[in-house]
């Protein structure tokens, strides 16, 4: 797990490291990067490496959930009231922010993008309270559901070049969702 304290020169180093393993992953792959190989890119001592990060996973999981905090947090709470704007503001977000989602699915880490979003769910739930209709103990069910669907929905739009608008793709969730509705009334 990473571990980056909360001043300024911590924080700095930590981007440090992150754009030191970037520059390698333009070299070799992500499994053969190795701690020595983001310390020299980085310029950053191999102590203050692991005072911020366990392993290299670590590196890119700190990213991530930077950016699904971000995301999260920014929600106001007249975007969740109507799930249409919640999306809207989600997926505008990643339109702007989508180079960590993209570099962890090419690497094939799709893991670290779920993790991190279920981390940072729960920021709605602390912000707006206990989930509408729905008894409590669902509410794990439910973020699980959604986060596997909203990650579902990024990692399609990425794979397919990122050529929908955040319009277009909350058009596509609610054509999808009107269709599993028709079939379930059909059952």
């Amino acid at each position: 797990m990473y571990h980056i304290s909360d001043d300024k020169r911590s924080r700095q180093s930590a981007e440090l490291i992150y754009k030191g393993l970037l520059e390698c992953l333009e070299e070799k792959p992500f499994d053969l990067v190795t701690i020595s190989d983001v310390q020299r890119e980085s310029g950053v001592a191999r102590t203050t490496f692991y005072r911020s990060f366990d392993n290299m996973s670590d590196v890119l999981f700190w990213q991530c959930d930077i950016r699904f905090h971000e995301v999260l947090a920014e929600c106001d709470p007249l975007l969740f009231a109507n799930e249409i704007t919640l999306a809207e503001h989600y997926f505008s977000y990643w339109t702007q922010h989508s180079e960590i989602l993209e570099l962890l699915i090419r690497i094939n880490r799709q893991d670290i993008i779920y993790a991190c979003h279920m981390k940072n769910a729960n920021i709605l739930q602390e912000r707006f309270g206990a989930l509408p209709n729905l008894p409590a103990e669902h509410g794990n069910y439910f973020m699980a559901i959604r986060t596997g669907f909203t990650i579902s929905m990024l990692t399609a739009w990425l794979r397919g070049g990122k050529k929908e608008t955040p319009d277009e793709l909350v058009a596509i969730i609610v054509e999808q969702l009107k269709i599993l509705a028709e079939e379930t009334s059909r059952d």
